[in-house]
């Protein structure tokens, strides 16, 4: 039995992930302190792993789940830590952005992140992209001209990105080589991206309300596709929210039932199992709107909302809430 998180709703942020098949990590926070809790769906037990007087904003747990990474600031100060899933730090430095910034922490390389954000220029009157790369064990930040505030490591010095200011279509750069990136595919608006798994999200040049969603392993070599209802913003595809859990393991995406604008209807959704094989979709679970998912590394649940309040049963196809104030 799934048993409901006991604390105070006012001070639940979200659940951050996966530690282990029966454990989540969960941030909660007040004005005064914040807190990262080890929590078993379980039993109940639950741990404080790491606390402090400074505000939590964005949190990664790496690929091997055994470490956690996050952005911590206050008035005084702003800095990012690294610390074990136990608690003990590994590594802090100072990072000079109060706001939100995105990670992309290296699945083959447990010494490097990608850290983005957003800047605005003065100068140029324009909205600009910082992109880092923080190589942990010798705590240096080095600055990386890339246009995407979402780059993902596809190997140790291998990253892959959309350009979002320009071109919109996918690169290809190695950190090892002072060069500029190489563009891929123009085709390709959006991907997946999951240890070697890469799914590459293109529009149908046939149908106006269709996105293919092609299955390539290896990289580039496409094996299978999936066709799904196109969702736009601004005209442009929105990218389904999608997870897989483990090497070459079950993927999962809310999949919207029709084709539609978001700007003129919220749509309607369902969990679906992509089974990329037989290339079909088999519908699990209706959902109340379109949010991210995080499949544990069992398979066997699912977590599921805007801060991953609920939790689904695979088993029984049954959404669960984390806190009675959810039901």
């Amino acid at each position: 039995m799934l048993t409901p998180i006991d604390i105070q709703y006012e001070s639940f942020q979200k659940v951050i992930g996966w530690l282990t098949e029966d454990e989540i990590l969960i941030h909660i926070g007040s004005t005064e302190d914040h807190e990262l809790i080890k929590y078993n769906i379980f039993s109940g037990e639950k741990s404080t792993i790491y606390s402090g007087d400074t505000a939590i904003l964005s949190v990664q747990i790496n690929q091997s789940r055994d470490e956690i990474l996050l952005q911590e600031v206050s008035e005084a100060f702003s800095r990012l830590t690294v610390i074990t899933a136990d608690g003990l730090t590994v590594q802090t430095t100072p990072f000079d952005y109060s706001s939100y910034v995105t990670f992309d922490w290296n699945p083959t390389d447990n010494n490097t992140v990608f850290i983005s954000h957003y800047s605005y220029d003065h100068v140029q009157e324009s909205e600009m992209i910082q992109v880092y790369i923080w190589t942990i064990d010798e705590n240096t930040l080095t600055k990386k001209d890339i246009p995407s505030l979402s780059p993902r490591w596809y190997s140790a010095n291998v990253y892959l990105y959309i350009d979002e200011l320009d071109t919109k279509a996918l690169y290809i750069g190695d950190i090892r080589e002072d060069r500029e990136d190489i563009l891929l595919n123009r085709d390709i608006i959006d991907f997946f991206l999951n240890g070697d798994t890469f799914l590459a999200i293109v529009e149908s040049d046939i149908q106006d309300d269709v996105v293919h969603l092609f299955h390539e392993y290896p990289f580039l070599v496409g094996d299978k596709v999936i066709n799904i209802p196109k969702v736009t913003m601004n005209e442009y595809p929105v990218k389904p929210h999608l997870t897989q859990a483990t090497r070459n393991g079950k993927i999962y995406g809310v999949i919207p039932d029709d084709s539609f604008a978001v700007e003129e209807d919220l749509g309607n959704y369902h969990l679906s199992y992509l089974d990329f094989e037989n290339e079909e979709i088999e519908e699990v679970l209706e959902l109340k709107e379109d949010a991210p998912i995080a499949l544990s590394p069992s398979e066997e649940y699912l977590l599921y909302g805007w801060r991953l309040e609920y939790i689904v049963d695979l088993s029984d196809k049954r959404l669960i809430p984390l806190l009675e104030e959810f039901n």
